[in-house]
């Protein structure tokens, strides 16, 4: 799917897979990612790619979003669910 700016793209198993986990599918993690209050930060845990962590509203809910970024132009969606309590004060109140 396109927005204005960015292509973003998942693989169709894992949207499968995070809708029975979450019960969210992949596509629901674009509005948090461009939610303009969405926090962001690079994922510690080792993967062999660069992966970055999102805290984002999609109302009325604040997801956390995981994503890589193939290229400038791509951001592939790895995985979305809703926020746990901690992660809701860190996008209301800022990370402590």
């Amino acid at each position: 799917m396109d927005s204005q700016y960015v292509r973003y793209q998942w693989d169709s198993r894992k949207d499968v897979e995070n809708r029975r986990k979450h019960g969210l599918s992949l596509e629901d993690g674009i509005g948090a990612l461009e939610d303009p209050n969405a926090q962001s930060w690079v994922d510690d845990a080792s993967h062999n790619e660069l992966r970055f962590i999102t805290l984002g509203m999609v109302y009325p809910n604040i997801l956390v979003v995981v994503t890589a970024q193939p290229s400038e132009e791509i951001t592939r969606i790895i995985s979305v669910r809703k926020a746990d309590p901690h992660e809701e004060n860190w996008y209301r109140y800022g990370h402590p």
